[in-house]
């Protein structure tokens, strides 16, 4: 096994090599990489450069569609593992039950009592997550895509008001040439080698775009906060605005910065992963600049284990504020205590 190992990185360096000295390799224009999905059509409007002219109702963007294709993916697992379930589980079916059966005892673990209640939200958020961010590093995701002229049709705007029609004629035309651009496919991978041309992905990881991972957020802790306050009433605000009469104004301040970070878990939530993903991109992208074909494969290691922790930390957390959620509160020290018991329950798995 070594030794095959090493054929094939020895194969693959000599063919980089000479790919390389070749003149097949990324350009410094090809570094380009938003930071932001980009849109592949626009729908009541067009695209200019980057960005959807005004009056788009709906942007398709890269991540939309790699989106849709994780939804299709884990909706046809559930269709065809549900069709085909057998007494002794085998292959597809004994993965997606050990690996549901591992995550559900570790939730259940944390609160055993109120387990049934919030799994499936977690559970969700896992198998999205990590599947999107392992299919985001398949080759040709996120590589694969068409060259694109850079903000055209500003270049046209500008030039007919400056210059006056016979000018805007001339640019208009420049423009139609220029719009032939994205019906291009790359040459090659990552490859457009002309000023003023981007490259935009077909496919591109749903976590590198801040809309999908804001949109988890914003769902995890509006159904964290709904389950506290299902299970303790009104009182569950007793958490957060103590009686400074009873504890004393520095656990009222300390309730109310609590409040504060409840809140801030929508921002840590969707920029943790959005982070790390967006960062695995621009690593990757580096190191495919400074060599291509060869000095990427031990980066490709490191994001598959991202990749993997990213979604696993994801769907913890869910787990562990849910079950903070729902423990009554008697006094700030019983807080202290719930927090500790769910730290103990996850450095126990």
């Amino acid at each position: 096994m070594r030794n095959r190992i090493l054929t094939v990185l020895g194969v693959a360096a000599i063919i980089g090599i000479v790919l390389y000295f070749l003149g097949i390799r990324m350009t410094k224009d090809d570094l380009h990489i938003s930071a932001a999905a980009e849109p592949l059509a626009c729908l009541g409007g067009q695209i200019v450069g980057e960005h959807c002219s005004p009056g788009t109702f709906f942007p398709i963007t890269n991540s939309l569609v790699m989106t849709i294709l994780v939804d299709l993916i884990l909706v046809s697992l559930i269709v065809f593992v549900g069709r085909n379930l057998q007494l002794v589980p085998r292959g597809l079916q004994n993965a997606l039950e050990a690996l549901i059966a591992f995550f559900y005892d570790f939730a259940r673990g944390v609160d055993a009592k109120n387990v049934g209640k919030f799994f499936v939200l977690p559970a969700t958020i896992l198998f999205f997550f990590m599947v999107g961010n392992v299919l985001a590093l398949v080759p040709g995701v996120g590589s694969i895509g068409v060259c694109r002229a850079e903000a055209h049709a500003a270049t046209v705007e500008g030039a007919a008001s400056a210059e006056g029609a016979a000018t805007a004629e001339g640019a208009a035309a420049e423009g139609t040439a220029a719009e032939a651009e994205p019906l291009l496919v790359q040459r090659f991978p990552a490859y457009c080698g002309g000023e003023g041309v981007i490259f935009v992905p077909w496919l591109r990881a749903p976590a590198a775009d801040l809309n999908v991972t804001f949109a988890f957020a914003l769902v995890a802790v509006f159904m964290v906060e709904f389950w506290g306050f299902q299970a303790l009433g009104i009182g569950y605000l007793g958490k957060f605005f103590i009686n400074p009469f009873k504890e004393g104004a520095i656990m009222t301040f300390v309730g109310i910065l609590e409040f504060i970070s409840e809140i801030m878990r929508i921002v840590a939530f969707a920029f943790r992963i959005f982070g790390n993903i967006f960062g695995g991109e621009v690593v990757l992208a580096v190191m495919s600049f400074l060599f291509a074909y060869l000095l990427p494969l031990p980066f490709y290691g490191l994001e598959v284990f991202v990749a993997l922790i990213q979604a696993v930390i994801f769907a913890v957390l869910t787990v562990v504020f849910a079950a903070l959620a729902v423990q009554p509160h008697a006094g700030h020290g019983d807080d202290d205590h719930g927090h500790a018991t769910g730290e103990k329950a996850v450095a126990a798995h």
